[in-house]
């Protein structure tokens, strides 16, 4: 069954449609909130609050094709939100990602958890707007289209952003951001 027919189903008060939509997309969902929020529980949090406030609110969706975006942008929000609320008392912490990668050798699997720990340290300081554009560009596979509707700016200031963001991790690397963040970190 496809999204939009999920989504219609939703809104018609099916929980069956509801829970195949949080399988669909928690795994994402909390990838992106661990990465605006740097902590694995508010992460869970954020994902927890999210998938709340889209149940309670999906009968307002007026397109089910825009689902993606009106989530995510929903998601963003709350990211920020509870991300602001907790700033002080939020340590990085490298994310467990459970049967992502295979593993070839304990040697290269420690190279790889520095390699994305490094990445994920650089990508927590940049600012929200330009940490939100990278997470849904590169982790999400949005494009810009869709990142200017869920942050709701226009494509260009999208298109800034993401120049802006890849410079400042190309600076806090120290060498050039590859246009595949993604493969550099679950690689």
């Amino acid at each position: 069954m496809d999204n939009t027919t999920l989504v219609k189903r939703c809104q018609q008060g099916d929980l069956e449609s509801f829970e195949q939509l949080y399988k669909d997309y928690s795994k994402n969902a909390l990838g992106t909130a661990y990465l605006i929020a740097g902590h694995k529980g508010i992460a869970e949090d954020i994902v927890q609050e999210a998938f709340f406030q889209c149940y309670k609110n999906i009968q307002n969706l007026r397109d089910a094709n825009t689902f993606d975006v009106w989530f995510y942008k929903l998601l963003v929000r709350i990211a920020w939100k509870m991300s602001a609320k907790y700033k002080h008392t939020v340590p990085i912490e490298e994310i467990s990602c459970k049967n992502t990668w295979q593993k070839e050798s304990l040697q290269s699997e420690l190279g790889s958890r520095e390699t994305r720990l490094v990445v994920y340290e650089a990508i927590e300081k940049l600012s929200p707007p330009l940490k939100a554009v990278i997470i849904l560009h590169y982790f999400n596979d949005m494009t810009i289209k869709q990142i200017s509707m869920v942050l709701g700016c226009l494509q260009g200031t999208v298109k800034s952003r993401l120049h802006n963001a890849k410079k400042n991790l190309e600076k806090e690397l120290g060498k050039a951001v590859d246009d595949n963040i993604y493969e550099t970190i679950y690689t």
